[in-house]
């Protein structure tokens, strides 16, 4: 409890956003993601999603070798490469939101991946703009029509 209480008095110095138990906010700034402007609060509601949700197999560095992915038989997405494989778009483009949103809502059962169709559809957003950050190709390109 001392150890809570001190921690909450240091998050009081700290970025606001820290809690007890809680990092300081990983995005201070906007970003434009995939022709995008997202916000740095959904894509810090995004990295605590992901963490939660998705770290333990694509793993916090978006590689596709988080600890849990060692079990499965196929290899997590690496999102780092932004290379997708379930998408409308033409090859070598970058998926749309709503790929990323199919895929995260239905999940890929035979690759491992559950459905997260119990996410609200805020939390999918969040997530599906977070995961833009871990490769610069978002920055620089937006997806293309098929």
């Amino acid at each position: 409890m001392m150890r809570c209480a001190t921690l909450v008095l240091v998050s009081a110095l700290a970025p606001s956003g820290a809690a007890c138990g809680e990092d300081p906010p990983k995005f201070s700034e906007p970003m434009v993601l995939g022709g995008q402007d997202v916000s740095a609060e959904v894509l810090n509601a995004g990295h605590r999603s992901f963490e939660m949700r998705c770290a333990s197999c694509h793993g916090s560095d978006g590689s596709g070798q988080g600890p849990a992915s060692t079990g499965l038989a196929e290899r997590p997405r690496d999102f780092r490469q932004a290379d997708f494989k379930y998408k409308s778009t033409s090859d070598g483009s970058l998926p749309t939101d709503g790929d990323l949103d199919i895929t995260i809502r239905n999940g890929q059962l035979a690759n491992g991946m559950p459905a997260f169709s119990g996410l609200t559809d805020d939390d999918r957003h969040a997530i599906i703009q977070y995961l833009k950050t871990f490769s610069p190709r978002w920055a620089e390109a937006k997806p293309e029509a098929s």
